[in-house]
């Protein structure tokens, strides 16, 4: 059976916030909160639409918006650990989203905000910061005997 509009809205929004989801982004941005609140608010459409999906494409549409919300509350707790404990809980797409992906993006995105805040947590256990690293390294000078 032929996908619906809304279907086929809901497909084309989700694979765009995960693109934007993979990149990295200004806090300040405000577009992935909205459009994941609007995949929402559709795939709860297309669950009651007349000519909705199988149950498990449903299924799979619902754990990759979750997914993606789940990922945008772990980005406003404070420290990196707590990022990287929740971040830890989400459980990516098992399916691609589009037939151009072969792993499914989710899980990309998955990978690459864990590598960030274990990145983040490194960085604030060694008290290192990236502006300059080199400035707290203690200057040694070699000993030599004659």
């Amino acid at each position: 059976m032929a996908a619906s509009r809304l279907e086929l809205n809901l497909v084309r929004l989700l694979s765009r916030c995960e693109a934007m989801a993979a990149e990295k982004r200004d806090p300040d941005e405000w577009r992935l909160e909205k459009y994941v609140g609007a995949l929402e608010d559709m795939l709860q459409a297309l669950k009651v639409h007349a000519s909705k999906p199988a149950s498990e494409v449903i299924n799979e549409y619902s754990w990759k918006v979750d997914f993606l919300k789940g990922m945008l509350q772990a980005e406003k707790l404070t420290t990196s650990s707590e990022k990287a404990l929740a971040n830890q809980f989400l459980a990516p797409g098992r399916v691609p989203t589009t037939a151009r992906e072969r792993v499914p993006a989710t899980k990309t995105v998955h990978l690459q905000s864990r590598a960030r805040y274990t990145s983040e947590m490194r960085s604030e256990l060694l008290g290192t910061d990236s502006a300059e690293p080199e400035m707290d390294l203690r200057k040694r000078t070699p000993y030599h005997t004659h």
